[in-house]
């Protein structure tokens, strides 16, 4: 196949690229050059800007497009208008985000979906994100209809992952020694290999399968205590994990990313973004590696990282040991 990556140059987008070349289709990237100037052997390159010049992409022709990075409907809605008459099938990759964060019930394809008040808004942040996809999605759909796929990824991590989230815990058990963890650790956690997400993008465009699909794993039940014994198990360090309550956290002002990818104490709207059922993607080709191999890609890529690289989120050494010395409540 002839395949178009709007984006294609990081972490989503690379490994994309990289399932598909070595599937053996012929891959065009199209965006500005200016992340990840480093070319890949084999690729196509188109420059432009999903912004006012997509000139690059008029006349191409490709079997399939699959859309990346894309985050504003306007812009959305330009590249497929241009891209209908050439290219026969879309893949937009979405987000778990544009479900109604305050509906409360177990979330399928169907639940209710993320609404703004003002559609015409453009600036991208925690209240608008999901909204904003929504209305990206809805321009896929309106203009390709039936040969629309669209995929909504959970948290994305593994190799490349440049967000640090989950990365977080895997350093902070791989470590060692002591470290703070919720006391509502029983908190559900659902993550998807961007590995895993990147190959069955791949099958799902080879297939030119239509429809909309949750993105999710593992393929296996897990709390944050599960998850943070397997990562200690696996690195056969010597953690232990202090709990601290949700009055130490309010009292201690600590922000939503010292703990990422949790929630607050009690927020099942939330829990519910963490317990989607993955069988009906299972059904269409998802597969999941092992938990274990995620933990270790991720470590991977932590120890590629400069010296002096600074961590996008979690608690900071300097905070984190301040707080130990603040906040023991239980061991476990």
């Amino acid at each position: 196949m002839n395949i178009l990556i709007l984006g294609g140059t990081q972490f989503v987008g690379k490994h994309i690229t990289d399932v598909a070349l070595k599937n053996n289709h012929n891959v065009t990237l199209f965006n500005r050059g200016k992340t990840c100037t480093e070319k890949i052997d084999g690729v196509t390159y188109l420059t432009g800007d999903r912004d006012g010049n997509l000139d690059a992409l008029k006349g191409e022709k490709f079997d399939a497009v699959i859309d990346v990075n894309g985050y504003l409907p306007r812009l959305v809605k330009d590249s497929c208008e241009l891209l209908k008459e050439n290219v026969p099938h879309y893949v937009f990759i979405s987000t778990i985000s544009v479900y109604d964060h305050g509906f409360g019930e177990p979330i399928d394809i169907d639940s209710p979906l993320a609404t703004l008040e003002d559609e015409s808004i453009e600036e991208i942040t925690g209240e608008t994100y999901g909204g904003l996809k929504v209305l990206c999605e809805d321009e896929v759909l309106d203009i390709y209809e039936e040969k629309a796929t669209i995929i909504r990824p959970g948290y994305i991590v593994g190799p490349d992952d440049h967000t640090d989230r989950f990365g977080y815990w895997v350093r902070q058990v791989a470590n060692g020694g002591e470290m703070l963890v919720p006391d509502n650790d029983n908190q559900p956690m659902q993550f998807i290999d961007v590995r895993d997400l990147a190959e069955w993008t791949i099958k799902l465009t080879e297939k030119q399968q239509p429809g909309i699909y949750n993105a999710i794993g593992p393929n296996e039940k897990l709390s944050l205590a599960d998850l943070l014994v397997r990562m200690q198990k696996h690195f056969n360090t010597d953690s232990s994990f202090t709990k601290v309550s949700k009055e130490f956290i309010e009292e201690s002002k600590m922000e939503v990313t010292d703990f990422p990818m949790l929630f607050s104490f009690a927020d099942m709207a939330h829990y519910n973004f963490m317990e989607i059922d993955p069988r009906a993607s299972i059904s269409q080709g998802l597969t999941h590696r092992k938990v274990e191999e995620t933990i270790q890609a991720s470590q991977d890529f932590m120890k590629s990282q400069p010296s002096d690289y600074e961590y996008k989120c979690g608690l900071s050494t300097e905070r984190h040991a301040e707080l130990l010395k603040n906040g023991k409540t239980a061991n476990w």
